[in-house]
């Protein structure tokens, strides 16, 4: 066999392998495209896509409830939560009734557009106004903010308070002087952009499991549908990815920027909400049963506490209680704590019971003037 016949016969072999990978991802993007637009029309038909613009990018405002009733609530979610307007809705249900209920996207996140501007607090807080004001939504608000959603709603009551008529925090972020001290900032990098570029010609979805867990009963089919794909539609974005690498300077700014002030203020604490070792035992085992739903490969958690694992437990959750979330509130005014103990996604867990603590609250607030 001559030499030209063998270099030609171990480039095929070389080749072949390279033209497969690209039938593989050829294939994945066609099949991506065409379940995104399926997807697309469910979520159209859902009433969840309404993008609107922010100036060089647009956000996605996504209207429930009865906009003739009593007060217009902005749900703001917690980092990373693309799925947020689908999941907290079992929560929300209890107010669309009478209220409005506003689900805003942060840019990156589900139905709105990515961005390459940093996602700093300034700018995350001034896009959540220009999406609301472009969308026909007028203030003044009540905030229901998750997690580091409290950051924001904390910041924007202190700077625009005319614009917050109540704030509701779901286990915010619990500010303090070193809140994300031990997180040093990041960029974003060539690595996180390749990771969304993968994700974007549909990668994504043969991880999305280790990614985004099923939704424990009785979420129906849909739900789950719907939430998976806002959160693969979250994993081709690298906006949360700036906003995770800035958590730091944000909350920084965030505590500096708290203005104390008369706005009502409800803070529903549910991770270190536990009193009893009951509580500690509850949130365990709902864990438990998502765990094995999801056949999550890591041990079960404990479910029998001695008396003095579970009271050294309970003394640590009412420490940081009184060391962290009450000096929080008390900065911020007005600011009353319920405890509702369970995991950080309360309203996940809980949903009728933390639905019915924002209902009791605003009923308690003077009626709206519209």
């Amino acid at each position: 066999m001559n030499r030209k016949k063998v270099s030609r016969i171990v480039i095929r072999i070389l080749l072949l392998p390279v033209a497969l990978l690209l039938l593989f991802v050829l294939g994945t993007w066609i099949c991506h495209r065409v379940k995104t637009g399926r997807e697309l029309d469910l979520l159209k038909e859902k009433g969840y896509y309404n993008p609107v613009s922010v100036g060089n990018h647009s956000l996605n405002v996504a209207k429930f409830g009865n906009e003739e009733g009593g007060y217009t609530i902005v749900a703001l979610a917690g980092i990373g939560m693309g799925d947020f307007p689908v999941v907290a809705r079992r929560m929300t249900a209890h107010l669309e009734r009478d209220n409005t209920v506003v689900f805003v996207d942060r840019a990156g996140y589900g139905l709105s557009d990515d961005t390459n501007r940093e996602m700093t607090l300034e700018n995350i807080v001034e896009d959540y106004r220009a999406a609301l004001k472009n969308a026909g939504v007028e203030p003044p608000y009540v905030l229901l903010a998750h997690s580091i959603g409290g950051m924001y709603a904390s910041w924007w009551a202190g700077k625009y308070p005319d614009e917050i008529e109540a704030a509701v925090f779901l286990d915010g972020t619990q500010l303090s002087e070193t809140t994300y001290d031990d997180e040093p900032d990041s960029a974003v990098t060539f690595e996180d952009r390749a990771l969304a570029f993968l994700a974007k010609i549909g990668i994504s979805r043969y991880v999305l499991r280790n990614e985004h867990y099923l939704y424990p009963d009785p979420f129906s089919e849909e739900e789950q549908v719907l939430g998976d794909v806002l959160d693969l539609m979250t994993q081709d974005s690298v906006a949360p990815v700036s906003e995770s690498g800035l958590r730091r300077q944000n909350a920084r700014i965030a505590w500096s920027g708290i203005i104390a002030n008369d706005i009502p203020k409800l803070y529903i604490c549910s991770s270190w909400g536990a009193q009893t070792k009951e509580d500690l035992i509850e949130r365990n085992q709902w864990l438990n049963r998502q765990i094995a739903k999801n056949h999550v490969d890591q041990p079960l958690l404990r479910t029998d506490y001695d008396v003095e694992t579970s009271e050294k437990i309970l003394n640590r959750m009412a420490e940081l209680r009184q060391t962290i979330l009450s000096p929080y509130a008390d900065k911020m005014g007005n600011c009353r704590i319920v405890l509702l103990p369970g995991i950080h996604a309360i309203y996940e867990q809980k949903p009728d019971a933390c639905g019915k603590l924002v209902k009791d609250f605003l009923s308690a607030l003077p009626a709206p003037e519209r």
